[in-house]
């Protein structure tokens, strides 16, 4: 997860450090209805973590943005949740278990671009909601398992790329509250620090894909 912390903020550096060539990219974006996009580094872990770093899931996700009017858009994202490489390398180290993980993400968006730039190009403000649920489980015993979900409402401030190819890359980052809540029936998972909890929430995030 630090790799793609590091990534995003050499993303974010780029975007600062050349805002012609970004400005000129994002004239193809008068022209440009929706956009398609993903993250793939999300299959690493994501969106449900304990003790901070610990990913419960690994999430596969696509994101659909359209254009509403020429500063506004609205955007959904739709992610599968399943098993966490790690969680599951933790459960293989005993033959006697097996753990899996699946569940649900959903994302809506909805942007506010601040520039001269055309929706769907350039600096943008979001109200964003998210919600995630998993269950994570030892499918040899069914009666052992965890619930997690997490509900996060923040505000994002984000730039959008639109390129003359119609390449599109999506960094933002926010600030607002995630609540995450843990049933446990049958795991011992006191060393976890699972508590169901109201805390602060910084997102910082990207994903990129095709806008036509």
């Amino acid at each position: 997860m630090k790799k793609a912390k590091y990534f995003l903020i050499i993303g974010i550096v780029f975007l600062l450090a050349a805002p012609r060539a970004i400005s000129q990219d994002n004239s193809t974006a008068k022209d440009i209805r929706f956009t398609i996009k993903t993250n793939p580094l999300s299959a690493m872990g994501g969106p449900l973590f304990v003790a901070w770093i610990v990913p419960l899931t690994a999430e596969y996700k696509v994101y659909f943005e359209a254009k509403l009017t020429e500063k506004q858009s609205i955007q959904l994202g739709l992610g599968y949740l399943g098993s966490s490489p790690l969680v599951s390398a933790i459960g293989n180290l005993d033959n006697d278990t097996t753990v899996i993980s699946s569940g649900y993400h959903a994302q809506l968006w909805y942007k506010f671009f601040m520039t001269s730039d055309k929706a769907p190009g350039g600096f943008y403000i979001a109200p964003h909601i998210s919600y995630a649920a998993a269950r994570v489980k030892n499918n040899k015993e069914p009666d052992k398992y965890f619930d997690a979900s997490k509900l996060t409402v923040t505000c994002d401030l984000g730039y959008q790329i639109i390129t003359k190819g119609h390449f599109a890359l999506d960094i933002y980052t926010g600030l607002g509250l995630k609540m995450k809540s843990y049933d446990v029936n049958g795991f011992d998972l006191s060393d976890w620090n699972l508590l169901n909890k109201t805390t602060i929430s910084v997102p910082l995030g990207f994903s990129f894909g095709y806008a036509f």
